[in-house]
């Protein structure tokens, strides 16, 4: 069930994005540095953090441990630069703030206390 929400995402969330940017007027050669540019950035963030730290959230999850504080916060940065990577500027945004210290210091107990909930 979560698969399907998933493809939704993918193939509704493109629509709305070209749908923002053009009513807020933006040129299509604005929208394609655009989303280059912040697609490069988003690309360095997510290869920075690694994607092997998936597989490590997943095995503690599994095992029933609690993911470390360090964990999540590098999870959250591997998710802000594939928001980054995505075009679209409501992703940018979304991408963007959760590679700021500050969002990601209030998100992370937020989603360890979930994680926690979930494994009890």
């Amino acid at each position: 069930m979560a698969w399907i929400a998933g493809s939704l995402i993918f193939l509704v969330l493109p629509g709305i994005e070209l749908w923002f940017m053009f009513s807020l007027g933006l040129h299509l050669a604005v929208m394609i540095l655009l989303s280059t540019a912040t697609g490069v950035v988003g690309w360095w963030f997510a290869r920075k953090e690694g994607l092997d730290l998936w597989s490590e959230l997943e095995s503690d999850v599994a095992n029933g441990r609690l993911p470390t504080i360090e964990g999540v916060d590098a999870m959250l940065m591997v998710l802000g630069g594939w928001g980054l990577i995505m075009p679209g500027l409501l992703t940018d945004f979304a991408g963007a703030a959760l590679l700021v210290p500050v969002v990601r210091a209030w998100a992370v107990p937020q989603i360890r206390y979930s994680v926690q909930k979930y494994l009890l």
